[in-house]
């Protein structure tokens, strides 16, 4: 079985429904470690060990203004850029696992964002590819903020969960 860890960088998370949904259901994995970026120490030492035996990373967090909260790429910036040098890295895989409160149809080429999450991803694969590392297709839980926005997060719960039980192994 692999070990997956999530990181997760949201900067009011005890109000978030949809990363908490998401949380819940990465909690009921086995070999799943999750640590909020918001809320622990921020020293290499204290993700080191869980990152050491990850076979897989996740970045979970709630997409706004085209991209992830600050911490994230702060964490990157200065965790994760220290863990590259170390071989390790090379051979993991990354998941990126996101909110938004806009529905799918808006992430389209002529839809109101005008661009794909896929492109407005590409930071984080180019972070990946740097790293050596293998990029995973992204997982979206879309329309968070839509009148009926409980049945979405609910069903991007479950998907999310399958989708970590079958990367677990």
């Amino acid at each position: 079985m692999k070990n997956i860890l999530i990181l997760v960088a949201h900067p009011n998370l005890k109000d978030s429904k949809a990363n908490k949904a998401l949380m819940a259901a990465a909690s009921k994995i086995q070999n799943v470690s999750v640590k909020d970026l918001y809320a622990e120490p921020f020293t290499t030492d204290n993700y080191y060990s869980d990152f050491k035996c990850a076979d897989i990373v996740v970045f979970q967090f709630p997409f706004y203004w085209g991209s992830a909260p600050s911490q994230l790429k702060k964490w990157i910036d200065e965790i994760f850029m220290a863990f590259c040098d170390n071989p390790g890295v090379a051979g993991k895989s990354l998941l990126i696992a996101t909110t938004t409160g806009s529905e799918y149809e808006a992430y389209r080429a002529g839809g109101r964002d005008r661009f794909t999450i896929d492109e407005l991803l590409r930071p984080y694969e180019f972070t990946a590819l740097y790293a050596g590392m293998n990029y995973l297709t992204p997982f979206v839980v879309y329309s968070t903020a839509a009148e009926n926005a409980a049945d979405y997060i609910r069903k991007g719960a479950e998907d999310y969960e399958t989708l970590l039980r079958l990367l677990a192994g």
